[in-house]
């Protein structure tokens, strides 16, 4: 059954992502361009998503996901988002990846 989720984590470049979902279960996994409904997107933090899930073993698993367009003005990507550089792709504390400057500095 889907559900939405709100994407916490991700990396491009290994294709995996982590989200947050509505049910407040396990985080689930995204692994891969094939789970995505339409492969030229990219699920970035703060983004919202619909997905099914697959519980493999003890890890959960993001399966059919597809991007949720939000109104304009919404705040939640900007609430993820790191406080210290808008323009950083890490989320906000406590979940940091220290990949920013002021990040490096600040949580490094």
């Amino acid at each position: 059954m889907p559900m939405i989720g709100v994407v916490i984590w991700d990396r491009e470049e290994s294709e995996r992502a982590v989200i947050w979902c509505e049910d407040q279960a396990s985080l689930a996994y995204l692994e891969g361009r094939g789970q995505l409904r339409d492969p030229s997107y990219w699920p970035r933090p703060g983004d919202l998503v619909e997905l099914e899930n697959e519980l493999v073993g003890t890890t959960r698993h993001a399966r059919r996901v597809s991007h949720v367009p939000q109104e304009k003005g919404t705040t939640v990507p900007r609430e993820l988002r790191c406080p210290y550089d808008p323009n950083c792709t890490s989320v906000a504390f406590p979940v940091c990846d220290y990949t920013c400057p002021p990040c490096k500095t600040r949580c490094g």
